[in-house]
């Protein structure tokens, strides 16, 4: 099982964000971008060189435990493309106590729910109901009540 165990790398390279064509005609980035320049110190150069953004991302995102010494894990390179196939490799679950508000008569006040997650579609509104046991009851009764009320929708029309 591989885990993710504390060691992320997300190198983003800002050329690549952009476009290496974009990047060769020297558009204007986004402000909303950061960009990481610096002039060199050495041998009088006064241009103005832009570096890719790399950032290490240290952290126990696995939340289990993880016998392995720090020295002998391996870090991860993230990026856009492989982003859910590492998700799916972590064998991510999240385990969630929160309140109970589909059942009032069922006199608990909290709903354990427990999420696995293989990539970011694991949180879309479809899939959580899928996930969650009480809520894709509530999903299979709405959707027989639309199926009724179809049929039942036209009566008037038809006597």
């Amino acid at each position: 099982m591989t885990t993710l165990s504390g060691l992320l790398i997300a190198n983003a390279q800002l050329n690549e964000l952009r476009g290496n064509e974009m990047a060769r005609e020297g558009s204007v980035a986004p402000k909303e971008r950061i960009n990481v320049t610096f002039k060199p110190a050495v041998g009088g150069a006064q241009e103005e060189i832009e570096l890719p953004l790399k950032l290490l991302v240290l952290g126990d995102f696995i939340q289990r435990a993880d016998e392995r010494k720090l020295e002998g894990r391996k870090s991860i390179s993230i990026d856009k493309n492989n982003f859910d196939d590492v998700l799916a490799k972590q064998e991510l679950e999240l385990v969630l106590n929160i309140p109970d508000r589909l059942q009032a008569d069922s006199g608990a006040d909290e709903l354990t729910v427990s999420i696995k997650v293989s990539s970011m579609k694991d949180f879309n509104p479809a899939s959580l109901v899928e996930q969650i046991p009480e809520l894709k009851k509530l999903m299979e009764l709405r959707n027989a009540l639309m199926a009724l009320k179809g049929p039942l929708g036209n009566w008037a029309a038809c006597g």
